[in-house]
Protein backbone atom coordinates (compact mmCIF):
# COMPACT_ATOMS: atom_id res chain seq x y z
CA UNK A 1 0.00 0.00 0.00
CA UNK A 2 1.49 3.40 -1.01
CA UNK A 3 0.23 6.79 -0.26
CA UNK A 4 -1.18 7.31 -3.33
CA UNK A 5 -3.45 3.99 -2.55
CA UNK A 6 -4.43 5.91 0.68
CA UNK A 7 -5.54 9.11 -0.68
CA UNK A 8 -7.51 7.13 -3.38
CA UNK A 9 -9.42 5.03 -1.01
CA UNK A 10 -10.29 8.26 0.67
CA UNK A 11 -11.73 10.05 -2.35
CA UNK A 12 -13.47 6.96 -3.11
CA UNK A 13 -14.97 6.66 0.08
CA UNK A 14 -16.00 10.15 1.15
CA UNK A 15 -16.65 11.03 3.83
CA UNK A 16 -13.35 9.83 6.40
CA UNK A 17 -14.04 10.98 10.23
CA UNK A 18 -11.48 12.42 12.01
CA UNK A 19 -10.89 12.13 15.47
CA UNK A 20 -9.34 14.77 17.80
CA UNK A 21 -8.62 15.65 21.48
CA UNK A 22 -10.85 18.01 22.56
CA UNK A 23 -9.74 21.30 24.60
CA UNK A 24 -11.87 19.56 27.04
CA UNK A 25 -9.97 16.61 27.22
CA UNK A 26 -12.51 14.32 25.64
CA UNK A 27 -12.55 13.15 21.99
CA UNK A 28 -14.14 14.68 19.10
CA UNK A 29 -15.04 13.00 15.96
CA UNK A 30 -16.25 14.74 12.86
CA UNK A 31 -16.47 14.29 8.97
CA UNK A 32 -13.71 15.60 6.77
CA UNK A 33 -13.60 15.10 3.04
CA UNK A 34 -11.03 16.99 1.67
CA UNK A 35 -7.34 14.97 1.00
CA UNK A 36 -4.94 16.15 -1.36
CA UNK A 37 -1.45 14.60 -2.18
CA UNK A 38 0.88 17.17 -2.84
CA UNK A 39 4.52 16.24 -2.66
CA UNK A 40 4.30 12.76 -0.95
CA UNK A 41 2.21 14.42 2.04
CA UNK A 42 -1.82 13.98 2.65
CA UNK A 43 -3.18 17.30 3.12
CA UNK A 44 -6.20 18.50 4.47
CA UNK A 45 -8.33 22.08 4.91
CA UNK A 46 -10.33 23.90 7.59
CA UNK A 47 -11.10 27.50 9.00
CA UNK A 48 -9.06 28.44 11.98
CA UNK A 49 -12.33 29.51 13.05
CA UNK A 50 -13.49 25.91 13.92
CA UNK A 51 -12.52 24.26 16.93
CA UNK A 52 -10.97 21.64 15.07
CA UNK A 53 -8.47 24.18 14.11
CA UNK A 54 -8.18 25.24 18.13
CA UNK A 55 -8.13 21.08 18.98
CA UNK A 56 -4.61 20.36 16.42
CA UNK A 57 -3.33 23.40 17.61
CA UNK A 58 -3.69 22.28 21.18
CA UNK A 59 -2.53 18.51 20.87
CA UNK A 60 -1.38 17.16 17.40
CA UNK A 61 -2.26 13.72 17.08
CA UNK A 62 -5.17 12.61 15.02
CA UNK A 63 -6.72 9.89 13.31
CA UNK A 64 -8.88 8.99 10.78
CA UNK A 65 -11.10 6.03 9.84
CA UNK A 66 -13.08 5.73 6.57
CA UNK A 67 -14.70 2.89 5.22
CA UNK A 68 -15.48 0.96 1.79
CA UNK A 69 -19.19 -0.15 1.20
CA UNK A 70 -17.61 -3.26 0.75
CA UNK A 71 -16.87 -2.64 4.16
CA UNK A 72 -13.03 -2.70 4.08
CA UNK A 73 -11.80 0.00 6.41
CA UNK A 74 -8.68 2.16 7.05
CA UNK A 75 -7.57 3.65 9.87
CA UNK A 76 -4.81 6.38 9.59
CA UNK A 77 -3.06 8.01 12.36
CA UNK A 78 -0.31 10.61 12.28
CA UNK A 79 0.40 14.23 13.55
CA UNK A 80 -1.39 16.73 12.14
CA UNK A 81 1.44 20.08 11.05
CA UNK A 82 -0.48 23.26 9.90
CA UNK A 83 1.31 24.90 6.85
CA UNK A 84 0.90 28.65 5.09
CA UNK A 85 1.47 26.83 2.24
CA UNK A 86 -0.05 28.98 -1.12
CA UNK A 87 0.62 26.36 -3.80
CA UNK A 88 -1.50 23.78 -1.45
CA UNK A 89 -4.19 26.00 -1.02
CA UNK A 90 -4.35 26.79 -4.86
CA UNK A 91 -4.19 22.85 -5.18
CA UNK A 92 -7.18 22.62 -2.88
CA UNK A 93 -9.47 25.36 -4.23
CA UNK A 94 -8.54 23.34 -7.73
CA UNK A 95 -9.34 19.60 -6.67
CA UNK A 96 -12.18 21.14 -4.57
CA UNK A 97 -13.81 23.54 -6.14
CA UNK A 98 -17.27 23.93 -3.71
CA UNK A 99 -14.26 25.71 -1.52
CA UNK A 100 -14.56 28.76 -3.15
CA UNK A 101 -18.50 29.42 -1.64
CA UNK A 102 -16.81 28.71 1.83
CA UNK A 103 -13.42 31.38 1.48
CA UNK A 104 -13.70 33.21 -1.70
CA UNK A 105 -10.08 32.52 -2.55
CA UNK A 106 -6.99 30.48 -0.99
CA UNK A 107 -5.86 33.45 0.13
CA UNK A 108 -8.55 34.03 3.20
CA UNK A 109 -7.20 34.58 6.23
CA UNK A 110 -9.35 32.01 7.94
CA UNK A 111 -8.92 29.26 5.33
CA UNK A 112 -5.55 26.68 6.60
CA UNK A 113 -4.28 23.57 5.19
CA UNK A 114 -2.64 20.32 7.27
CA UNK A 115 -0.52 17.67 6.59
CA UNK A 116 -0.43 14.36 8.00
CA UNK A 117 3.09 13.79 9.67
CA UNK A 118 4.59 10.70 11.27
CA UNK A 119 1.50 8.98 9.07
CA UNK A 120 0.77 5.28 9.83
CA UNK A 121 -1.70 3.59 8.13
CA UNK A 122 -3.93 0.22 8.14
CA UNK A 123 -6.32 -0.33 5.54
CA UNK A 124 -8.28 -3.74 7.07
CA UNK A 125 -10.98 -6.41 4.96
CA UNK A 126 -13.71 -8.02 6.18
CA UNK A 127 -11.77 -11.59 6.19
CA UNK A 128 -9.51 -10.35 9.00
CA UNK A 129 -6.49 -9.80 6.96
CA UNK A 130 -4.85 -6.49 6.47
CA UNK A 131 -2.38 -4.17 4.76
CA UNK A 132 -0.29 -1.40 6.58
CA UNK A 133 1.80 1.51 5.48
Amino acid sequence: MTIKDLVEFLDNNPPAFLATLGTCGNPRIRPIQSPLLWEDKIYFCTSNTKNLFKHIQKHSGIEFCSCAKDGTFLRLRANAIFEDNAKVKEAMFEKYPMLKDLYQSPSNATFEVFYLDKLSARKQFLNGEFESL
